[in-house]
């Protein structure tokens, strides 16, 4: 089937799909043509707390039981270089982005031999949501060809998309559009996300505090928040907010 065909008619069935089933089993069908026998669609966050709203798809099988019972997520080098990349990689590519540890290149050699001996991953993230990645996998010494790993990249965007309508993402419209701030409004908000008070505010940026107080009641008010808590978070989930900003 030609590539073009095969991402629309991909994408045509799972906006379609009402269950995590239907998008698991149309994905993985999608990339048994393009090559790949075993495809994961995650967030990260599943890992360390299960949830009805965090999305757990995959066919690992045993090399999945192995993976939880030893808790490899916490080590595992395409998770970890998931969170550090935007682009897709793979698992040859992600060696040299970021070099395992020991227990990582270990827990690679035991993916190789549970059937995960090539991969290939695309990570996903959406600002104010658990981040997460899609990962396809084969037996056999090689990955499909480049086109085809394009292919997989455009498939994974559709099917994470589609597991996130299912499970209650994004958040609202109103709640998730970005209120027009001025440049002093944005810093005053980064400060404050990064624990700032109002007086050490007004210091760092030369301000009366009755204007950083006027500022920080003005964010609250945009932002349809009660505390500085609620706004940093609505921030973030609005995309003003980046963790450069929360983590300097």
């Amino acid at each position: 089937m030609p590539l073009d065909r095969l991402i629309a008619d991909h994408a045509t069935l799972v906006r379609a799909a009402t269950s995590d089933a239907e998008i698991h089993a149309h994905t993985l069908s999608a990339a048994r043509e393009l090559g790949f026998d075993r495809i994961a669609i995650v967030h990260a966050l599943w890992f360390v707390r299960p949830g009805a709203r965090l999305i757990f798809l995959h066919n690992f099988d045993e090399w999945g039981e192995i993976f939880l019972a030893r808790r490899y997520y916490a080590h595992d080098p395409a998770l970890l270089t998931a969170r550090r990349t935007n682009k897709p990689f793979t698992w040859t590519e992600m060696v040299t982005m970021n070099p395992p540890d020991r227990l990582g290149a270990r827990i690679l050699g035991e993916a190789g031999r549970h059937g995960l001996r090539a991969g290939f991953t695309v990570p996903v993230a959406v600002p104010g949501e658990p981040g997460g990645c899609c990962s396809f996998a084969t037996d056999a010494d090689e990955l499909p060809p480049a086109a085809y790993r394009r292919a997989a990249a455009w498939i994974a965007g559709e099917a994470f998309e589609q597991a996130r309508r299912l499970h209650g993402y994004p958040v609202s419209v109103e709640d998730s559009e970005a209120p027009h701030l001025s440049p002093r409004r944005l810093e005053c908000l980064c400060w404050a996300t990064i624990g700032r008070t109002d007086a050490q505010i007004a210091l760092i940026m030369g301000l009366r505090p009755s204007t950083v107080r006027t500022y920080m009641r003005d964010l609250r008010y945009l932002f349809g928040v009660c505390s500085r808590t609620e706004l940093a978070r609505a921030a973030q989930r609005a995309g003003l907010i980046g963790l450069d900003d929360v983590f300097p």
